[in-house]
């Protein structure tokens, strides 16, 4: 037996009269003490009411009283009743928790004990440990079960029991009112009394599922209405000897869980069709926009190899340099719109940062003598740096933004093109011009597609987007594009930054100088035949006075796929180029059969096609296209690329085209 130790005499509103008889009273009790919130702690307990817990009054001292005494659900509160109505209550049942464990039932009284004005009042508590601990103990059952019954009853979830034929013996009140019936017509009855046909079909074949596994099943089943839906949980109910008697469900309806659902795959959908419908439009405007210009600047490509007059040469330098102004503003319209739909294709790797820029300026400066604009380098910066981006596409950049200084300045005014560090990491490029400079209200809308601002009521030509392209091109390779403007004529900055690339292994870095205009010479060719599948006219006698500059080249054309499949089969050329627009059937359909007939399998085919979406490109090269040639054609390049094609082992010596 523990040794009980008395605990000192404290103050109290008893004072010794309560030391005394309290600590010797045969009765267990217990002086509570209500806290602010109203949370009672043990402040003192007699021998007795040690005795029955087995423990000291040192360890209960101090300790909330709930600890050490569990009462009933719904009756925890009875200590800040008593304290609060100073009406003493009684507890038929509850349970005293000894420290090993172990517990013992007693009934409980609580009275108030009133304290000095101001201090908080005080509980003594009684405890009966003499009644009937079967009774107290059925009392408590009877307690929970009533919780019990209490939660099931008040579920905002179906909660039923069936017997083994499937038969109602119980439904809760939200199961009544959910559907519109007591409990009297529906206790006896079946599924099909409560729903239609087909629904309590699906109930009745999961009810019997439980059955015959003897084990807790989830599942989705049906409701009325549109995407209606239960999730249900029904287990097996067993008796004393094992048998199941009974099956028991808990249901949620999940119908709104399931719309959103729905709504969610309409959506993504949508979202899907939305997608396909624009990239197949991307695919025609590529197609249609791009073969008028294929004969506007092939043509005019080949008027330029000719000897013509000053005023010829003039004239048609001009057509060149509108329609690859058109050309250009196309490639924008479908660039931005691959950005948008998340199908860019980038090569990143470690670019001298000099070069794009002095590749750009190069390009620009006509431009500049025409605008009456002085263009001008600081290489300083980033002689010896290198960035993390893909070539073209930041050339493409700074072609954007320096060509925009130079259109929008005034008159005798400058762009000019510098290079600092921006922050750890990272190559600032700066583009600063002498224009009329931005309102601040202005700065948020010009990187929008399709924003000009005060370009808008310039004579200037342009679509508006190519600050949107380039603050897409940038950030895809990792990096920021922003303007810092002053108003009144200042002129404005801009600035990409982009991530610092260590040098590659071979790198060397060289100041850009004047280099000689590249002269073209014409491919030589072995005795070569040539089969285009093109049903286009002006396509067709354009590829054919481009091959005419040439020498040893035997130049076919099929207008259809069928006719392009005999005559590739019987010639067997040294390459076909194949147009995917053919009248009779697909060119896709065309490269399959070239590939599936071995008389063909091994004939190198290039697509020629005003079809430039990299989508489209990319799926084309996996199906084994030795090259993907877009409209409009550059003469040049393509010869070359189609010297390369027939004679990849032998580049060839050139010559200058012919006079006639």
């Amino acid at each position: 037996m523990t040794e009980r130790v008395k605990p000192q005499a404290r103050a109290d509103p008893m004072g010794p009269r309560r030391s005394a008889a309290f600590w010797s009273a045969p009765s267990p009790l217990a002086v509570v003490e209500m806290d602010t919130v109203r949370r009672g702690r043990i402040v003192d307990a007699n021998r007795a009411f040690c005795d029955l817990l087995d423990t000291t009054a040192e360890q209960l001292i101090g300790r909330p009283f709930d600890q050490v005494v569990e009462l009933p659900p719904g009756r925890s509160g009875v200590l800040a009743q008593v304290a609060a109505g100073w009406e003493p209550l009684s507890v038929p049942a509850a349970r005293c928790i000894r420290p090993d464990g172990r517990h013992v039932w007693v009934g409980l009284r609580a009275s108030v004990v009133p304290g000095e004005v101001g201090a908080p009042h005080q509980v003594v508590i009684a405890l009966d440990d003499h009644a009937d601990h079967a009774a107290l103990a059925r009392g408590a059952l009877r307690n929970r079960m009533r919780y019990l019954q209490d939660i099931v009853e008040n579920s905002p979830a179906l909660i039923y029991v069936k017997d083994d034929q499937g038969r109602f013996v119980y439904i809760n009140k939200y199961f009544g009112s959910h559907f519109g019936v007591r409990t009297d017509e529906v206790v006896g009855e079946t599924d099909f009394y409560v729903f239609p046909d087909e629904i309590a079909r699906v109930f009745s074949v999961n009810d019997k599922l439980v059955r015959d596994t003897r084990r807790a099943q989830e599942f989705e089943e049906p409701a009325a209405g549109p995407h209606g839906a239960y999730r249900s949980v029904k287990f097996p109910l067993f008796d004393e000897s094992g048998r199941l008697f009974a099956v028991a469900g808990i249901s949620t309806e999940i119908s709104d869980l399931k719309r959103a659902e729905a709504a969610a795959r309409e959506a993504r959908d949508e979202a899907e069709r939305a997608s396909r419908a624009k990239s197949e439009l991307l695919s025609r405007m590529s197609h249609e926009l791009r073969t008028p210009l294929n004969s506007i600047l092939g043509f005019g490509q080949l008027l330029q190899l000719q000897p013509l007059s000053d005023d010829a040469h003039s004239s048609v330098d001009r057509i060149i340099r509108a329609g690859n102004h058109l050309l250009a503003l196309i490639n924008d319209v479908l660039e931005q719109s691959r950005i948008q739909a998340g199908h860019l294709l980038l090569s990143l790797e470690p670019v001298h940062a000099v070069d794009p820029v002095m590749e750009a300026i190069e390009l620009l400066r006509p431009l500049a003598a025409r605008c009456g604009v002085e263009l001008s380098v600081d290489l300083h910066g980033g002689l010896y740096e290198f960035v993390v981006a893909d070539y073209q596409r930041l050339k493409q950049v700074l072609l954007n933004v320096v060509s925009n200084g130079i259109k929008y300045n005034r008159e005798n005014g400058s762009v000019r093109v510098s290079f600092e560090q921006a922050e750890p990491g990272r190559l600032r490029c700066l583009v600063a011009d002498t224009g009329p400079g931005l309102e601040p209200a202005d700065l948020d809308q010009l990187f929008l597609p399709f924003e000009r601002l005060a370009a808008a009521r310039s004579d200037t030509e342009g679509t508006g987007l190519g600050l949107a392209l380039s603050k897409g091109l940038v950030e895809a390779m990792g990096g920021s594009i922003g303007v810092m403007s002053g108003a009144g004529g200042s002129g404005s900055t801009f600035y990409i930054d982009l991530p610092a690339a260590d040098p590659p292994p071979d790198a060397h870095t060289t100041v850009f100088g004047t280099r000689e205009a590249p002269v073209f010479t014409v491919p030589s060719f072995a005795p070569t035949r040539i089969l285009y599948i093109e049903n286009d006219d002006a396509n067709v006698e354009l590829a054919r006075r481009a091959f005419a500059l040439c020498d040893n080249i035997e130049f076919r054309v099929a207008r259809t796929g069928a006719a392009g499949l005999g005559d590739a089969a019987r010639e067997r050329p040294a390459l076909i180029l194949l147009d995917l627009h053919l009248p009779d059937m697909a060119g896709e359909t065309v490269l399959d059969s070239l590939r599936e007939d071995p008389r063909t399998s091994d004939v190198p085919i290039a697509v020629l096609s005003a079809d430039a979406t990299g989508a489209q490109i990319e799926r084309l090269t996996a199906l084994g296209v030795a090259d993907y040639i877009t409209k409009p054609v550059d003469v040049v390049d393509l010869l070359r690329r189609v010297h390369a094609l027939v004679h990849p082992a032998h580049p060839g010596t050139g010559r200058e085209p012919a006079d006639d």
